[in-house]
């Protein structure tokens, strides 16, 4: 009886967990579908495009074929249609839930699957340490402010992959799937392949260092290995990436080409390249003190008090004497996945936050380093346990495990959604408000106009055609040839009055062409672009 009292327990706070991490992660979800930034909206269009057509190129449009730079951020033209401008994973294994369940599945498929991988996690922590601490990992890592608050932005690529490589190593360690007492299911190999191919798919970027891990782990793990299970998972792992050549193919009409070397050349003649994903090896250069600056700040500085609690949980768990040639190999992976993900993306200057001295979760560094806050967490935990097993009862030792847990989730949230300039709770007043300029300016404007923005793309995109940004040579020069298509709007900041003059008096006179104020919005306002 009381082994089933605490199973019952033991899932009712899990589920707890569970569903606070679900509302909180929905917090930026409205009915307007509005997102936070260009790539999520690339990613919602194209999923409810596959959902609609089963294709990730959006329709051919004859502006597009004379305007080559009629796009928003994040995506491409490619003859004549609207393509990605990033990987295709995400959006074609969404769109497939959106046929089903509608758009609304956008805003809850990414939490939902990363309390799935909270629960392999806890499955893998506790078979190489014990119960508590895998327990505490499984909140730490839904609470973790870097998983939360990219699960809350679900349409990014980052938490979806780190869920479906959890997810691949629990399947091929726990073997829980169909298993029976001598002969576990081959569906759990196949599956665990499979979620890693897939992973590719939504990240190809990181192919160089899966590769590596897989082939030292199956090294280190050789005597476990068996053909029948190579076998299962090397089919699994060709599906996902046939899905993802295929889908290259399809889009891009090449099955090595994505949305970021759409135009270069050959592959085997591709040399570095300054995109944040492209393929080549350390894209940005080897700069160790920008990476060590970097890390500081956003891993080290950022989570301070889960930082403190990480360090000495290292060296406990190297200390740790069962499973210690498992442990203490997995702890020497997930360092140097750590440190290549530090040296590479760490090397180069990212400034998401249009103020570049901001430090906080919107910059790509935190997402880009969600695997290594995930291998964090057990050693948080086992510091949580080492530090609650000084408690001389049960019951003491109860209640510093929970005080210790309540403070760092407390200091989590307030990480999340209220502290910082790109907290959620003040992301989520602005989409709000996003919406309400969008509904207006989509009334002002005609459905076949073009509007000039500078990064409201995400605004009106895909209900009007964009083209950004102003300040450019070849967006002033195309103005003309865009008036006499359609009719032309510019949104923005507002114009002050000596610069609206000298628009219409020098610049736009030349062409023939002047601007007029149409509506204002707080410090932007929209105009509209015409001959006189």
């Amino acid at each position: 009886m009381g082994s089933k009292m605490r199973f019952g327990w033991t899932h009712v706070w899990m589920s707890v967990v569970a569903v606070l991490f679900f509302v909180g992660s929905l917090v930026l979800m409205n009915p307007a579908r509005v997102y936070v930034s260009p790539d999520e909206t690339a990613n919602a269009f194209f999923a409810t495009r596959f959902a609609q057509t089963l294709s990730l190129t959006g329709p051919v449009d004859e502006l597009l074929v004379q305007f080559d730079r009629l796009h928003p951020r994040s995506t491409l033209v490619l003859n004549g249609q609207i393509v990605p401008g990033s990987f295709l994973g995400l959006p074609f294994l969404y769109g497939f839930f959106v046929m089903v369940l509608g758009p609304i599945a956008l805003w809850f498929l990414t939490p939902l699957l990363t309390i799935l991988a909270a629960f392999g996690w806890r499955q893998l922590v506790k078979r190489y340490t014990n119960l508590t601490i895998a327990n505490i990992s499984y909140l730490l890592f839904l609470f973790h402010p870097a998983v939360w608050y990219y699960s809350a932005r679900g349409l990014m690529h980052n938490v979806l992959f780190l869920d479906l490589l959890v997810l691949a190593a629990w399947l091929w360690v726990i073997r829980s799937m169909g298993k029976t007492k001598n002969h576990p299911s081959v569906w759990n190999d196949l599956f665990a392949g499979f979620c890693i191919g897939f992973a590719l798919f939504v990240r190809t970027s990181e192919f160089l260092w899966i590769g590596v891990e897989l082939a030292v782990a199956g090294l280190i793990w050789w005597r476990t290995l068996s053909w029948r299970r190579l076998r299962a998972g090397l089919f699994g792992l060709l599906v996902g990436l046939g899905l993802f050549f295929l889908m290259n193919f399809l889009t891009y009409g090449h099955p090595l080409t994505t949305g970021y070397t759409v135009g270069a050349p050959p592959v085997t003649e591709l040399v570095v390249s300054e995109s944040i994903d492209s393929v080549a090896l350390l894209p940005f250069g080897f700069h160790p003190m920008n990476a060590w600056r970097h890390f500081s700040a956003y891993a080290v500085t950022m989570f301070w008090w889960l930082s403190v609690l990480a360090l000495p949980g290292f060296f406990l768990l190297l200390a740790q004497k069962s499973h210690r040639y498992t442990v203490r190999w997995a702890i020497a992976l997930a360092t140097v996945v750590s440190l290549w993900l530090v040296f590479m993306y760490g090397s180069w200057e990212i400034h998401d936050n249009p103020d570049p001295t901001q430090i906080t979760m919107a910059n790509s560094y935190v997402r880009y380093w969600l695997p290594m806050y995930l291998f964090s967490t057990p050693m948080i935990a086992v510091t949580i346990a080492w530090i609650a097993a000084r408690g001389k009862t049960r019951v003491a030792r109860g209640l510093i495990v929970v005080t210790l847990l309540l403070a760092v989730v407390s200091l989590n949230m307030n990480a999340v959604f209220i502290q910082g300039q790109d907290r959620l709770v003040k992301m989520r007043q602005e989409l709000l408000e996003s919406a309400q300029i969008q509904e207006s300016v989509l009334r002002y404007t005609e459905e076949n106009a073009v509007i000039i923005v500078d990064r409201a793309d995400k605004l009106f995109f895909p209900h009007r055609h964009v083209w950004y940004p102003l300040r450019d040579e070849a967006t002033y020069n195309a103005m003309p040839d865009l008036v006499e298509a359609t009719t032309l709007y510019y949104y923005g900041m507002t114009f002050p009055e000596q610069d609206l003059a000298y628009l219409n008096d020098s610049r736009l006179k030349r062409m023939n062409l002047r601007i007029e104020l149409v509506e204002t919005y707080g410090d932007e306002s929209l105009y509209r672009i015409i001959t006189p």
